[in-house]
């Protein structure tokens, strides 16, 4: 595996982040890719990217992904398109982690991120 400079850190919707393309790092033009973890139970907050669509590749664990109205279950080897602008979140309802390779382009930016529900603390 290729070796990465990044550290982890969490997101704005609250999902732990490892970033393994970015443009200021890899020099990528349109695009960054990163491994999204969203640990059992728990769920980001609901948000959208204004610029930005993504795609989201399940690695391991099982999902119920909201893009927009429509919610459906997701686990390993399934792909889904969130285009810009849409609200979408992420809940992990298995007993391990849900691990998800996450592409967007433009490249994820917190400036780009709206949070569409309260944050809950």
């Amino acid at each position: 595996m290729a070796e990465h400079n990044a550290d982890e850190y969490t997101t704005l919707d609250s999902s732990r982040i490892l970033e393994l393309i970015r443009p200021e790092r890899e020099g990528s033009r349109n695009l960054s890719l990163a491994r999204a973890v969203v640990e059992s139970g728990r769920s980001t907050i609901r948000h959208r990217h204004h610029k930005s669509e993504e795609v989201y590749y399940i690695l391991s664990g099982e999902g119920a992904l909201e893009i927009g109205a429509r919610i459906e279950r997701v686990a390993h080897g399934d792909a889904r398109l969130i285009p810009p602008g849409v609200e979408h979140r992420v809940t992990c309802v298995g007993p391990e982690p849900l691990v998800i390779l996450c592409a967007c382009s433009p490249p994820y930016s917190d400036e780009d991120t709206e949070l569409t529900e309260a944050v809950k603390t």
